[in-house]
């Protein structure tokens, strides 16, 4: 059933979730792509400062001229937008996902969900208290073999959990050119590879393996400098190149943490294990449709085994935020409470990496 916050279409098609994006830079487009898939929904409004993006995505879409906005609260107000997705820098999530809040209107929210633990209480009271639907964007909880995974440790197959060992590979640093982008300014990011990419391992660990209890970080500038966008000025890279990490979950699990932007020859990998006293779990990203296990009934001859997963894993990442907002409860759903909790791990990691020392999780 509709929750009492989901709008009343007034569209000539009654089941059409209208649906507006603030924000059209690279990650925009996946949201774009996912949407233009569904039967149940469209894209109403768009939203960006860049005017020249705003008006060739605009047109690429068939945008009406009257939905195409540079202030991302006109977008919000529109009457013509049942739902928001917020696609912006880090430091802009909060406050875009209030105003959305505010005008009782289904949001979904980029990871991280902000720069820094500050104003995250405030929002979640706001869409909480109103049962918003909503969603943050931890992309990879939707993937088959994390699906897969989650259902195998939630029937107890692999024993007690013991430890967890993941990487999240990339080269970008090193893309010829690249200039100083927001993300590698701390002000608009808040942090470097630790909330662009990190945040997606911290969710994944939380949804499979459970919550955290305290980390140990050591983070590094590799890149430190580049040019302005706007000019050849060079400037100091404020944010994380590279961050590894070990953290304490529930049950006393060892989880181990590497994730980088200057692994050469690495487009975008992530690699997880999980470890447990009767079998193993293996995935790798890159190869998402499949997954690798070992129930051992016999521990000293066990053999892993690579597997498809089974097309009931199968999940759409906008299919669900979608759903979501049409009032249709969906399982395993990322949702700002989710994004608040990765928030303060990321927080405490950065003050464990700017300190040297262990940090709980409060």
């Amino acid at each position: 059933m509709p929750t009492e916050n989901t709008k009343i279409l007034e569209s000539e098609n009654k089941s059409m979730l209208r649906i507006g994006i603030i924000g059209l830079g690279n990650i925009s487009q996946k949201h774009i792509n996912g949407i233009l898939k569904s039967d149940k929904a469209k894209i109403s409004a768009i939203c960006d400062i860049d005017k020249a993006k705003l008006s060739s995505v605009g047109d690429k879409l068939g945008i009406d001229e009257n939905c195409r906005f540079e202030n991302y609260i006109d977008l919000i107000k529109c009457d013509k937008v049942d739902a928001v997705e917020i696609c912006t820098p880090n430091h802009l999530h909060i406050p875009m996902a209030m105003e959305a809040a505010k005008a009782n209107k289904p949001v979904e929210v980029e990871k991280p969900l902000s720069i820094d633990y500050a104003g995250v209480d405030r929002l979640v009271e706001e869409i909480n208290s109103k049962n918003i639907p909503n969603m943050m964007c931890f992309s990879y909880r939707f993937m088959p073999a994390v699906r897969y995974a989650k259902d195998i440790l939630s029937k107890g197959k692999i024993g007690k959990i013991i430890n967890v060992n993941v990487e999240y590979l990339k080269d970008s640093a090193f893309f010829n050119g690249r200039r100083l982008e927001w993300r590698f300014v701390k002000k608009y990011a808040g942090s470097g590879v630790l909330g662009d990419l990190g945040v997606h391992l911290i969710d994944m660990t939380r949804f499979l393996v459970g919550d955290f209890e305290n980390v140990y970080a050591m983070k590094n500038i590799v890149v430190d400098k580049r040019k302005k966008l706007d000019s050849e000025e060079i400037a100091d890279v404020e944010t994380d190149d590279i961050i590894s990490f070990i953290a304490k979950l529930g049950g006393s699990v060892i989880a181990n943490f590497m994730v980088t932007r200057c692994a050469i020859g690495n487009k975008n990998t992530i690699k997880y294990e999980i470890y447990g006293t009767d079998g193993v779990i293996v995935f790798n990203l890159n190869n998402p449709q499949e997954i690798t296990l070992c129930f051992a009934t016999d521990r000293e001859n066990a053999t892993l085994e690579t597997l498809a997963v089974p097309k009931e894993y199968f999940v759409g990442q906008e299919e669900t935020f979608i759903e979501t907002a049409l009032g249709n409860v969906q399982e395993n759903l990322p949702d700002i409470n989710e994004g608040a909790a990765c928030q303060r791990i990321v927080d405490a990691l950065l003050k464990s990496s700017e300190t040297g020392i262990p940090v709980k999780i409060k």
